[in-house]
């Protein structure tokens, strides 16, 4: 099969929103979690390195210039560290809803900063994060988002973006 110009175009174009996704993921994650919780981005893994281990997992939607979503995956050794720095708490003292509240307060700002970077001039509405009670490996749409995973050195971050855009119109010709 031979690709016309204009499936080569589309596909060049493909590529280039999905590397920009890529890096606007990677400077969201370290962003965030550096100015937020104090920590930082150790190093990206494979999914498939982390798959094994215990997550816990939440989502939010978004809507306007295009829509879209974002899952949220911290590794359950993780999770309380950062709602410790986040509450000023000690790990032992804190309540699982607390955990859970900064998960989805984490979603929400990397969502944020992500279509920050991606669409600065666009206006978007963020539904309310929200814990999910699933595993990401067991949604089958999981395939069609962006991927990364980040090793913060006490556990990782899973992260799955992706976004959906109405086709442009073509011109008449």
């Amino acid at each position: 099969m031979v690709e016309t110009g204009s499936e080569l175009a589309h596909e060049e174009a493909r590529l280039r929103e999905n590397a920009l996704v890529s890096q606007c993921l990677q400077e969201a994650a370290e962003e965030v979690l550096e100015t937020m919780f104090f920590m930082t981005v150790e190093r990206e893994v494979e999914w498939e390195e982390v798959s094994g281990k215990p997550h816990l997992y939440a989502e939010m939607d978004f809507q306007g210039a295009a829509e879209g979503r974002l899952e949220l995956a911290l590794s359950e050794d993780l999770a309380p560290v950062l709602a410790s720095g986040f509450f000023g708490k000690d790990e032992s003292e804190l309540r699982p809803s607390e955990i859970e509240a900064v998960m989805c307060e984490l979603a929400n700002m990397l969502c944020g900063s992500v279509l920050s970077r991606l669409e600065s001039g666009s206006l978007f509405q963020l539904g309310a994060p929200q814990a999910m009670a699933t595993d990401l490996e067991q949604e089958s749409r999981i395939n069609a988002g962006h991927r990364r995973v980040f090793d913060l050195g006490c556990g990782d971050v899973k992260i799955c973006f992706w976004m959906w855009r109405e086709p442009e119109a073509n011109p008449a010709q």
